[in-house]
């Protein structure tokens, strides 16, 4: 069983490092494990300080930002081009901390998982391992919610409406047991580390994407797990399995951000849902930013709330366009 792992990098140079050092093993056991490192034009010597400290990383530049989707695209195509063969595939974020034995025991897990998918009649099993917050804390990456029967049901309207707390506690629900020992099953997992096998790969792969390109940034993992799950893709966590995901890796202005994920959902729920999906997603936002200003106006004198106000508004008007 050899696996390739797949990293993204923007930057945050010390980040990756960190997230190298804690996979040390594996990038000395080139009989398992391969490395590859797409690298979305950073400017901060990321790529001249892997290749100088980690040499049997495969690193490959772009001149340009991909985004996320397109840059894991980028490697995966790469390492296959440059004549390295495997069998399954991890898609691991760089803001993240391992144990020394996280991977390997992943690996193990996934092979675990998707003997049980296929005797259960399904083609694949794509598997992650528990999440936690650096201070240790639980860090859930399962969603049981994914489009309109999510953010569709007014339980969530009215959550979401309140706080994004309220929003999140719907769309995850909680995983179920499986036959398996430490085995939990979700409808879905965030992309901050995916195990899967490289057949999924190539099953999902058309005109050489795995990813949907035309997705920047958020909602890719989504997008990707809708198509897995409509050729018989589970999905897995093995609970007994830990990480630590730091979180805003490659992120910026808090806006920025909510501008991306909105955009990004209203396209993935367009793609898979139509205008019904659209209109949801656009529905929701441009009520959820409604209320949020109407409650901010009262207290604009505070310069957060001005602030907030702000936010809001460049949302709202985003989601009316």
């Amino acid at each position: 069983m050899r696996t390739a792992i797949i990293l993204v990098t923007f930057n945050g140079w010390e980040m990756t490092r960190n997230c190298l050092n804690d996979m040390a093993a594996q990038l000395a056991d080139s009989e398992h494990f391969a490395v590859a490192i797409a690298d979305n034009a950073s400017s901060d010597d990321t790529v001249k300080n892997i290749r100088k400290e980690f040499p049997t990383v495969h690193v490959y530049p772009s001149d340009k930002n991909l985004g996320f989707g397109a840059a894991n695209n980028l490697a995966i195509k790469r390492l296959l081009s440059d004549g390295e063969s495997f069998d399954s595939i991890c898609l691991l974020n760089n803001d993240t901390r391992l144990n020394a034995d996280t991977l390997p025991r992943l690996q193990k897990a996934w092979e675990k998982a998707e003997a049980f998918a296929r005797e259960s009649g399904n083609a694949y099993a794509v598997i992650a391992p528990s999440t936690k917050n650096k201070d240790g804390s639980d860090q859930p990456n399962y969603f049981a919610g994914l489009g309109p029967e999510g953010i569709g049901s007014l339980k969530f309207f009215t959550n979401a409406l309140r706080n994004e707390e309220g929003a999140a506690e719907i769309l995850q629900g909680k995983p179920s047991k499986t036959a398996q020992e430490n085995l939990l099953e979700t409808n879905w997992l965030s992309g901050v580390c995916w195990m899967f096998g490289k057949e999924l790969y190539e099953s999902l792969t058309t005109e050489g994407s795995f990813f949907d390109e035309k997705i920047f940034m958020y909602y890719e993992d989504a997008d990707l797990a809708l198509r897995a799950r409509k050729i018989g893709a589970r999905f897995f966590i093995a609970n007994d399995i830990t990480l630590t995901h730091l979180g805003g890796g490659s992120a910026q202005s808090n806006t920025s951000r909510a501008l991306q994920h909105d955009r990004a959902q209203q396209y993935v729920f367009k793609k898979h849902f139509g205008i019904k999906g659209l209109l949801l997603s656009k529905g929701f936002r441009i009520l959820r930013s409604s209320v949020r200003i109407a409650t901010a106006i009262p207290r604009i004198g505070s310069s957060e709330k001005r602030k907030y106000l702000v936010h809001h508004m460049a949302l709202l008007k985003a989601a009316l366009w």
